[in-house]
């Protein structure tokens, strides 16, 4: 599994924790960071799907501002606020937090087909649910 991917996997399952003790803010903080990590690995769906649940949650979130996080990360500014993210949650510390819930990923993605439908499953969701509510291709489709 690819550095990215792995991640994206540990920030999708911190987000997942978070949704479940409630803390929605984190879990906010946790897929505006998979959907950056996402966005670069061309799981359009995942990305579209990550920026849909942050603003169900928080209409407000600098995200309404663009339609696609890929354009999104375009903007000095959100990239100034992922810059603020990613120091706050580096791979060390996420890895961590992660070990602290007793979550053990390893091996995960071998049982998916594609990294997309690992991704939705960490989700917790599936590919289907997510074109439903994103479309095909993200949220222009």
């Amino acid at each position: 599994m690819s550095p990215p991917l792995e991640l994206l996997g540990i920030y999708l399952h911190l987000s997942r924790a978070s949704q479940q003790r409630g803390q929605k803010i984190k879990r906010d903080r946790f897929l505006v960071l998979s959907a950056g990590i996402a966005s670069r690995l061309e799981l359009t769906r995942i990305t579209a799907y990550c920026r849909k649940l942050v603003l169900e949650h928080n209409p407000g979130h600098m995200l309404r501002h663009w339609p696609s996080v890929e354009e999104a990360m375009t903007d000095a500014d959100f990239l100034n606020f992922c810059r603020i993210l990613q120091r706050r949650y580096p791979r060390e510390r996420a890895e961590q937090l992660l070990f602290e819930l007793g979550i053990n990923s390893e091996g995960e993605r071998e049982a998916y087909f594609t990294d997309e439908e690992y991704a939705a499953a960490l989700l917790g969701t599936d590919l289907d649910h997510i074109t439903r509510q994103v479309g095909s291709s993200g949220p222009d489709d």
